[in-house]
């Protein structure tokens, strides 16, 4: 009973206090590195079949079927956000510590990927970027990348709560 009753205790500690502990700290950067390079990875991979499948040459605007990966690829950057929140919380049993993890999941996935992304052939639409539109993309995407990470990290916690109580 008193190690249940100390894990719940440590799950209502504060923000402040969890981000002072080392062990936060690497619970952090470990599921933030893991999650972030393996969606990089997954994200070339489904790039590299695009190619392989239009030939790196064909108009995925004309061609929708050829844009299912790039779905994939949007479901795995989910998958990566929820996953990283949830592990990080799970092994400290704070909700902090995954929201984080998360946000720098999304960091290492942006910066690996600017440097290593295999890019799309054929014809892209044309782009243009304001500082307005690279803000409303920079707010939106934070704010998907707190929401995900904050519902893993929630029940990250929330399940390792019941699957200490069971246990007893």
């Amino acid at each position: 009973m008193a190690a249940l009753e100390s894990s719940t205790l440590s799950s209502r500690r504060a923000w402040s206090v969890v981000l002072r502990e080392r062990e936060s700290w690497l619970s952090i950067a470990k599921w933030g590195a893991i999650t972030g390079f393996g969606y990089v990875i997954f994200a070339n991979l489904m790039n590299a079949l695009v190619n392989l499948l239009t030939g790196g040459t064909g108009n995925l605007t004309q061609n929708l079927v050829f844009a299912l990966p790039i779905c994939g690829s949007f479901f795995a950057l989910f998958f990566a956000l929820y996953t990283a929140g949830n592990q990080a919380a799970r092994e400290r049993t704070h909700v902090a510590p995954g929201v984080l993890s998360s946000v720098l999941m999304l960091v290492i996935a942006q910066v690996v990927g600017h440097f290593f992304m295999v890019s799309l052939g054929g014809a892209q639409p044309k782009t243009t970027t304001t500082l307005g539109t690279a803000l409303v993309s920079l707010v939106l995407g934070l704010a998907l990348t707190l929401g995900v990470g904050y519902m893993g990290a929630f029940y990250g916690v929330k399940n390792k709560l019941k699957a200490m109580a069971q246990t007893r």
